[in-house]
Protein backbone atom coordinates (compact mmCIF):
# COMPACT_ATOMS: atom_id res chain seq x y z
CA UNK A 1 0.00 0.00 0.00
CA UNK A 2 1.34 3.39 -1.00
CA UNK A 3 0.04 6.45 0.83
CA UNK A 4 0.97 10.04 0.10
CA UNK A 5 2.93 11.66 2.90
CA UNK A 6 3.25 15.38 3.63
CA UNK A 7 6.07 17.04 1.71
CA UNK A 8 8.96 18.24 3.86
CA UNK A 9 11.07 21.27 2.94
CA UNK A 10 14.62 22.25 3.93
CA UNK A 11 14.42 25.24 6.27
CA UNK A 12 18.16 25.87 6.36
CA UNK A 13 21.58 24.25 6.01
CA UNK A 14 24.10 24.53 8.86
CA UNK A 15 27.82 23.87 8.55
CA UNK A 16 29.63 23.32 11.85
CA UNK A 17 33.11 22.30 12.97
CA UNK A 18 35.19 23.75 10.14
CA UNK A 19 37.99 26.01 11.36
CA UNK A 20 40.26 26.11 8.29
CA UNK A 21 37.96 25.11 5.45
CA UNK A 22 35.78 27.93 4.18
CA UNK A 23 32.00 27.44 4.37
CA UNK A 24 31.59 27.77 0.61
CA UNK A 25 33.88 24.79 0.00
CA UNK A 26 31.38 22.59 1.86
CA UNK A 27 28.15 24.28 0.81
CA UNK A 28 28.92 24.05 -2.91
CA UNK A 29 28.92 20.25 -2.59
CA UNK A 30 25.30 20.20 -1.40
CA UNK A 31 22.88 18.92 -4.03
CA UNK A 32 19.93 20.55 -2.21
CA UNK A 33 19.41 24.21 -1.39
CA UNK A 34 17.51 25.94 1.37
CA UNK A 35 13.81 25.98 0.49
CA UNK A 36 13.97 22.83 -1.65
CA UNK A 37 11.80 19.82 -0.97
CA UNK A 38 13.62 17.14 1.01
CA UNK A 39 15.09 14.43 -1.24
CA UNK A 40 16.97 11.51 0.30
CA UNK A 41 18.80 10.78 -2.97
CA UNK A 42 20.21 14.31 -3.05
CA UNK A 43 21.31 13.98 0.58
CA UNK A 44 23.13 10.72 -0.15
CA UNK A 45 24.88 12.34 -3.10
CA UNK A 46 25.85 15.33 -0.95
CA UNK A 47 27.38 13.00 1.64
CA UNK A 48 29.38 11.22 -1.08
CA UNK A 49 30.69 14.49 -2.54
CA UNK A 50 31.80 15.85 0.83
CA UNK A 51 33.52 12.55 1.66
CA UNK A 52 35.31 12.71 -1.69
CA UNK A 53 36.95 16.00 -0.68
CA UNK A 54 39.12 14.08 1.78
CA UNK A 55 39.20 17.01 4.19
CA UNK A 56 37.04 15.56 6.97
CA UNK A 57 36.54 12.50 9.15
CA UNK A 58 35.73 9.11 7.71
CA UNK A 59 32.10 8.11 7.80
CA UNK A 60 30.79 11.67 7.55
CA UNK A 61 27.04 11.93 7.02
CA UNK A 62 24.67 14.85 6.61
CA UNK A 63 22.41 14.98 9.67
CA UNK A 64 18.66 15.66 9.54
CA UNK A 65 17.26 17.71 12.43
CA UNK A 66 13.51 18.10 12.98
CA UNK A 67 12.00 21.50 13.72
CA UNK A 68 8.84 22.68 15.45
CA UNK A 69 7.12 22.71 12.06
CA UNK A 70 6.24 19.20 10.80
CA UNK A 71 6.92 20.19 7.19
CA UNK A 72 10.34 21.75 7.87
CA UNK A 73 13.73 20.13 8.43
CA UNK A 74 17.28 21.36 9.04
CA UNK A 75 20.32 19.79 7.39
CA UNK A 76 23.52 19.85 9.41
CA UNK A 77 27.07 19.16 8.18
CA UNK A 78 28.98 18.52 11.41
CA UNK A 79 32.51 18.07 10.14
CA UNK A 80 35.76 17.22 11.87
CA UNK A 81 38.71 18.50 9.92
CA UNK A 82 41.70 16.25 9.45
CA UNK A 83 45.23 17.07 8.22
CA UNK A 84 45.36 17.59 4.47
CA UNK A 85 49.07 18.28 4.11
CA UNK A 86 51.35 15.49 2.94
CA UNK A 87 55.13 15.25 3.17
CA UNK A 88 56.92 12.20 1.82
CA UNK A 89 60.64 11.51 1.89
CA UNK A 90 62.25 8.29 0.75
CA UNK A 91 65.67 6.88 0.02
CA UNK A 92 66.79 3.60 -1.43
CA UNK A 93 69.62 1.70 -3.00
CA UNK A 94 69.66 -0.09 -6.32
CA UNK A 95 72.42 -2.26 -7.77
CA UNK A 96 71.91 -0.38 -11.05
CA UNK A 97 71.28 3.22 -9.98
CA UNK A 98 73.07 3.18 -6.61
CA UNK A 99 71.35 5.60 -4.24
CA UNK A 100 67.90 6.99 -4.99
CA UNK A 101 66.26 9.93 -3.23
CA UNK A 102 62.75 11.29 -3.67
CA UNK A 103 60.54 13.76 -1.88
CA UNK A 104 57.17 15.38 -2.33
CA UNK A 105 54.99 17.87 -0.55
CA UNK A 106 51.30 18.46 -1.19
CA UNK A 107 48.49 20.44 0.37
CA UNK A 108 45.00 19.29 -0.68
CA UNK A 109 43.16 22.16 1.00
CA UNK A 110 45.41 25.13 0.37
CA UNK A 111 44.29 28.21 2.36
CA UNK A 112 41.03 26.39 3.15
CA UNK A 113 39.80 26.99 -0.43
CA UNK A 114 39.85 23.37 -1.56
CA UNK A 115 42.79 24.04 -3.86
CA UNK A 116 45.57 21.49 -4.31
CA UNK A 117 49.19 22.52 -4.64
CA UNK A 118 52.18 20.20 -4.75
CA UNK A 119 55.83 19.73 -5.63
CA UNK A 120 57.93 16.60 -6.04
CA UNK A 121 61.50 15.73 -6.97
CA UNK A 122 63.51 12.58 -7.57
CA UNK A 123 67.27 12.14 -7.84
CA UNK A 124 69.21 9.04 -8.82
CA UNK A 125 72.28 8.08 -10.77
CA UNK A 126 70.58 7.91 -14.14
CA UNK A 127 67.46 10.06 -13.77
CA UNK A 128 66.38 13.33 -12.18
CA UNK A 129 62.93 14.89 -12.22
CA UNK A 130 60.96 17.74 -10.69
CA UNK A 131 57.23 18.47 -10.92
CA UNK A 132 55.04 21.37 -9.77
CA UNK A 133 51.24 21.22 -9.80
CA UNK A 134 48.23 23.36 -8.92
CA UNK A 135 44.49 22.61 -9.13
CA UNK A 136 41.55 24.94 -8.58
CA UNK A 137 38.30 22.90 -8.45
CA UNK A 138 35.97 25.93 -8.66
CA UNK A 139 37.37 28.70 -10.83
CA UNK A 140 35.89 32.09 -9.87
CA UNK A 141 33.40 30.18 -7.66
CA UNK A 142 31.93 28.50 -10.73
CA UNK A 143 31.76 24.75 -11.31
CA UNK A 144 34.77 24.86 -13.62
CA UNK A 145 38.07 23.21 -12.67
CA UNK A 146 41.52 24.40 -13.69
CA UNK A 147 44.82 22.56 -13.33
CA UNK A 148 48.43 23.39 -14.26
CA UNK A 149 51.56 21.21 -14.23
CA UNK A 150 55.19 22.17 -14.88
CA UNK A 151 57.92 19.52 -15.03
CA UNK A 152 61.42 18.60 -16.12
CA UNK A 153 62.93 15.14 -16.42
CA UNK A 154 66.50 14.08 -17.22
CA UNK A 155 67.09 10.44 -18.17
CA UNK A 156 70.42 8.80 -18.98
CA UNK A 157 70.35 5.40 -20.66
CA UNK A 158 73.30 3.29 -19.55
CA UNK A 159 75.16 0.37 -21.09
CA UNK A 160 74.44 -2.90 -19.30
CA UNK A 161 78.05 -4.04 -19.72
CA UNK A 162 79.55 -0.70 -18.70
CA UNK A 163 77.27 1.45 -16.58
CA UNK A 164 79.68 4.36 -16.63
CA UNK A 165 79.03 4.63 -20.37
CA UNK A 166 75.89 6.60 -21.27
CA UNK A 167 74.15 5.38 -24.42
CA UNK A 168 71.96 8.44 -24.77
CA UNK A 169 70.53 11.29 -22.71
CA UNK A 170 66.99 12.67 -22.95
CA UNK A 171 65.88 15.91 -21.30
CA UNK A 172 62.15 16.70 -21.29
CA UNK A 173 60.88 20.10 -20.21
CA UNK A 174 57.22 20.92 -20.44
CA UNK A 175 53.92 21.81 -18.95
CA UNK A 176 50.22 21.15 -19.25
CA UNK A 177 46.98 22.96 -18.52
CA UNK A 178 43.51 21.46 -18.22
CA UNK A 179 39.97 22.80 -17.83
CA UNK A 180 37.00 20.68 -16.75
CA UNK A 181 33.28 21.40 -17.00
CA UNK A 182 30.40 19.23 -15.71
CA UNK A 183 27.95 17.70 -18.16
CA UNK A 184 25.69 16.01 -15.62
CA UNK A 185 25.83 15.25 -11.91
CA UNK A 186 28.09 12.26 -12.58
CA UNK A 187 29.92 13.13 -15.81
CA UNK A 188 32.30 15.85 -16.93
CA UNK A 189 34.40 16.86 -19.91
CA UNK A 190 38.05 17.85 -19.52
CA UNK A 191 40.08 19.61 -22.17
CA UNK A 192 43.87 19.82 -21.92
CA UNK A 193 46.91 21.16 -23.71
CA UNK A 194 50.45 19.83 -23.25
CA UNK A 195 53.67 21.28 -24.61
CA UNK A 196 56.91 19.27 -24.33
CA UNK A 197 60.42 20.11 -25.46
CA UNK A 198 62.67 17.04 -25.78
CA UNK A 199 66.42 16.99 -26.29
CA UNK A 200 68.12 13.69 -27.15
CA UNK A 201 71.91 13.49 -27.34
CA UNK A 202 74.58 10.78 -27.38
CA UNK A 203 78.35 10.65 -27.07
CA UNK A 204 79.58 11.53 -30.57
CA UNK A 205 83.02 10.08 -29.84
CA UNK A 206 81.43 6.71 -29.12
CA UNK A 207 78.56 6.46 -31.60
CA UNK A 208 79.48 8.74 -34.52
CA UNK A 209 81.67 7.39 -37.33
CA UNK A 210 82.91 8.21 -40.83
CA UNK A 211 82.22 4.93 -42.57
CA UNK A 212 81.83 6.59 -45.97
CA UNK A 213 85.29 8.15 -45.86
CA UNK A 214 84.01 11.60 -46.81
CA UNK A 215 85.27 13.25 -43.63
CA UNK A 216 81.78 13.67 -42.14
CA UNK A 217 81.05 11.85 -38.89
CA UNK A 218 77.42 10.81 -38.55
CA UNK A 219 75.33 8.76 -36.13
CA UNK A 220 76.01 5.15 -37.02
CA UNK A 221 73.10 2.72 -36.50
CA UNK A 222 75.49 -0.20 -36.19
CA UNK A 223 76.90 1.44 -33.08
CA UNK A 224 73.93 3.32 -31.60
CA UNK A 225 70.93 1.45 -33.16
CA UNK A 226 68.58 2.94 -35.74
CA UNK A 227 66.05 3.96 -33.09
CA UNK A 228 68.51 6.22 -31.25
CA UNK A 229 69.83 7.75 -34.48
CA UNK A 230 66.28 8.55 -35.60
CA UNK A 231 65.40 10.28 -32.32
CA UNK A 232 68.53 12.42 -32.00
CA UNK A 233 68.09 16.18 -31.83
CA UNK A 234 65.46 18.53 -30.47
CA UNK A 235 61.73 18.14 -30.94
CA UNK A 236 58.57 19.84 -29.73
CA UNK A 237 55.34 18.01 -28.92
CA UNK A 238 52.12 20.03 -29.00
CA UNK A 239 49.26 17.87 -27.72
CA UNK A 240 45.54 18.60 -27.47
CA UNK A 241 43.53 16.29 -25.24
CA UNK A 242 39.86 15.66 -24.52
CA UNK A 243 38.62 13.38 -21.73
CA UNK A 244 35.14 12.21 -20.84
CA UNK A 245 34.83 11.17 -17.18
CA UNK A 246 31.89 9.38 -15.58
CA UNK A 247 32.21 9.02 -11.81
CA UNK A 248 29.55 7.68 -9.45
CA UNK A 249 31.93 6.58 -6.67
CA UNK A 250 30.74 7.29 -3.15
CA UNK A 251 34.24 8.45 -2.19
CA UNK A 252 37.25 9.49 -4.25
CA UNK A 253 39.83 8.27 -1.70
CA UNK A 254 38.05 5.25 -0.18
CA UNK A 255 35.36 4.08 -2.59
CA UNK A 256 33.11 1.21 -1.50
CA UNK A 257 30.61 1.32 -4.35
CA UNK A 258 30.09 2.96 -7.71
CA UNK A 259 31.75 3.14 -11.11
CA UNK A 260 34.34 5.29 -12.82
CA UNK A 261 34.94 5.55 -16.56
CA UNK A 262 37.56 7.65 -18.32
CA UNK A 263 37.75 7.91 -22.13
CA UNK A 264 40.52 10.07 -23.58
CA UNK A 265 41.54 11.28 -27.02
CA UNK A 266 44.90 12.98 -27.65
CA UNK A 267 46.03 14.64 -30.86
CA UNK A 268 49.64 15.69 -31.34
CA UNK A 269 50.26 17.80 -34.41
CA UNK A 270 48.96 21.30 -33.75
CA UNK A 271 52.42 22.63 -34.43
CA UNK A 272 55.50 20.89 -33.13
CA UNK A 273 57.46 18.00 -34.62
CA UNK A 274 55.50 14.98 -33.33
CA UNK A 275 52.25 13.88 -34.94
CA UNK A 276 49.98 11.11 -33.68
CA UNK A 277 46.48 10.24 -32.49
CA UNK A 278 46.04 8.31 -29.24
CA UNK A 279 42.91 6.82 -27.69
CA UNK A 280 42.83 5.56 -24.10
CA UNK A 281 40.19 4.14 -21.81
CA UNK A 282 39.98 3.17 -18.13
CA UNK A 283 37.07 1.65 -16.22
CA UNK A 284 36.60 0.46 -12.64
CA UNK A 285 33.73 -0.73 -10.46
CA UNK A 286 33.51 -1.24 -6.68
CA UNK A 287 31.27 -3.43 -4.51
CA UNK A 288 31.08 -3.69 -0.73
CA UNK A 289 30.92 -7.37 0.24
CA UNK A 290 31.16 -9.21 3.57
CA UNK A 291 31.10 -6.24 5.89
CA UNK A 292 34.08 -3.98 5.33
CA UNK A 293 35.59 -5.97 2.45
CA UNK A 294 35.63 -4.21 -0.91
CA UNK A 295 35.70 -6.04 -4.24
CA UNK A 296 36.73 -4.14 -7.36
CA UNK A 297 37.33 -4.75 -11.05
CA UNK A 298 39.32 -2.48 -13.34
CA UNK A 299 40.43 -2.50 -16.96
CA UNK A 300 42.34 -0.18 -19.23
CA UNK A 301 43.53 -0.08 -22.81
CA UNK A 302 44.72 2.23 -25.51
CA UNK A 303 45.78 2.61 -29.12
CA UNK A 304 48.17 5.05 -30.78
CA UNK A 305 48.60 5.78 -34.48
CA UNK A 306 51.47 7.79 -35.88
CA UNK A 307 50.45 10.27 -38.56
CA UNK A 308 53.90 10.25 -40.17
CA UNK A 309 56.12 7.32 -41.07
CA UNK A 310 59.18 9.25 -40.01
CA UNK A 311 60.25 12.68 -38.79
CA UNK A 312 63.15 14.10 -40.81
CA UNK A 313 65.59 16.21 -38.84
CA UNK A 314 67.94 18.43 -40.84
CA UNK A 315 70.24 18.87 -37.85
CA UNK A 316 71.03 15.13 -37.65
CA UNK A 317 72.91 13.25 -40.38
CA UNK A 318 71.96 9.60 -40.82
CA UNK A 319 73.55 6.83 -42.84
CA UNK A 320 71.98 3.70 -44.25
Amino acid sequence: QINEAPRVYIERIDVNGNTLTQDKVIRREFRSAEGDAFNSTSIDRTTARINSLGFFQEGFEVQQVETAEPDRIILEANVEEQPTGELQLSAGFSSIESFLFSGSIRQRNFRGRGQTIGASAQVSRFSNSVNLSFTEPYLFDRNISLGVNLYRQDVNSFNLTDRDQTRYKQVTTGGSARVGVPLTEYSSLIGSYTLNYDQVTIDENEFFADFDGDGIRTCEPLLATRFICDTLGDRVSSILGLNYVYNSLNSYYRPTRGERLNLGLDFAGLGGDVKYVRVRGQASKYWQVFGDFIFSLSAEGGYIKGLEDRIDRPDVLLTD
